[in-house]
């Protein structure tokens, strides 16, 4: 069948793109599948002695056969390297290969394996593309097809001119796993922040504004985007906050952080803004500025006590917590024991146990301490 040189040309592109993010290694084996006239498919990675420690990523496969492989069949896959099967072996140097390379058709049929796994699968022809191997261990994508025609040899062709491109995408991906996972783990710690943060470039142009700062965007709170550049609404603060961003932006700056207020609209208190620089990226020897953190607080949104971080860091008791919470909401002692119902020299021994487990010897300074923990922290 193959495919035409356009198509072919955008499959290895897709294959590359596969190296940083895994996802699209179903779309890959989707096209390269209906390419060679293929059913389903699936990308693994099995140890081919054992025919066990499967690893899947499915195309038209339903996932219940992965499970019934990890319990049962692949102690019975007759494609594993044996003393039974010893031309199987070849599958782990060779690259491209199909079920009549590595097994005779009626022993093929005659196996278990085939008739209860295989074939309710409505799956009879297969090719291997080997991605990789590790010692015993193989990562190959696996394409089946129905009962019919072997694989014709422009398919084998095909399979051959893409394989180097995903052996080269599998591998970069494999390395940057890791990586990878992390910074997507903090991206989504970002994004997911109850602080508000936004991302411009030198041209306040926004880049990445997370769920609180969108949130502070819709309530028209004082910022705002124009022309897909973050600015404040009012003019002055506007152009005080392009400045800030060309400190903390350009490379022939000292790439300074710094802060600043913005009025609100609705003419509350000002919401407190603060610029930070962030790496130019190395080697980045044609690029003059790098991307900027901005951070909002809005003085206006309420702050909650701390109460586990109070429990957890400094072992105070129910009580104990309930009245620092008061403390930090205003409450005067005598206010506190009225509002629980204790007297004052109760709310007072309460406190100095609080004291003495906080380390702190006033009330001003407990609040300070609490701020600190706080989940939404005032701006320093």
């Amino acid at each position: 069948m193959g495919a035409n040189l356009e198509s072919e040309e955008d499959l290895i592109q897709r294959i590359y793109a596969s190296a940083y993010d895994p996802n699209l290694w179903v779309d890959v084996m989707e096209r390269l599948s209906e390419s060679v006239g293929g059913l389903r498919g699936c990308l693994t990675r099995i140890d081919m002695s054992t025919g066990a420690g499967v690893e899947a990523i499915l195309y038209r496969s339903d996932p219940a056969w992965v499970d019934a492989y990890a319990q049962h069949f692949g102690a019975l896959n007759i494609f594993k390297s044996d003393d039974a099967n010893p031309g199987v072996a070849l599958t782990l140097s060779q690259r491209i290969q199909t079920d009549e390379d590595c097994l005779d058709r009626d022993a093929y049929h005659a196996s278990e394996y085939y008739n209860d796994f295989m074939r309710p699968q409505d799956v009879d022809r297969a090719l291997f593309i080997r991605l990789g191997a590790e010692g015993s261990v193989a990562s190959t994508i696996n394409i089946g097809r129905r009962t019919g025609d072997a694989f014709e040899s422009d398919d084998l062709a095909l399979a051959g001119r893409l394989q180097p491109h995903m052996v080269r995408a599998y591998a970069i991906g494999r390395r940057l796993a890791g990586p990878l996972g992390v910074v997507r783990s903090l991206s989504d710690a970002l994004h997911n922040s109850a602080h508000p943060l936004f991302l411009v470039d030198a041209a306040c142009t926004l880049i990445f504004a997370n769920r609180a700062a969108e949130n502070i965007l819709r309530g028209r709170l004082g910022l705002t985007v124009l022309n897909g550049r973050l600015t404040p609404h009012d003019g002055d603060a506007a152009r005080r906050f392009e400045r800030l961003v060309g400190l903390a932006a350009h490379r022939d700056a000292a790439r300074t952080g710094g802060s600043m207020s913005v009025p609100r609209s609705d003419g509350g208190a000002a919401l407190a803004l603060r610029t930070a620089p962030l790496p130019l990226d190395e080697g980045a020897v044609f690029r003059a500025t790098a991307p900027v953190l901005v951070s909002v607080t809005d003085l206006e949104s309420p702050v909650d006590a701390p109460d586990s971080e109070l429990r957890d860091l400094f072992g105070l008791t129910a009580a104990e917590v309930r009245l620092a919470a008061a403390i930090f909401e205003g409450l005067t002692l005598a206010e506190a024991a009225e509002k629980f119902g204790l007297s004052v020299n109760t709310v007072r021994f309460q406190l100095a146990r609080i004291f003495d487990k906080t380390g702190v010897s006033r009330q001003a300074e407990l609040v300070k301490l609490m701020m600190r923990l706080a989940s939404a922290p005032a701006p320093r």
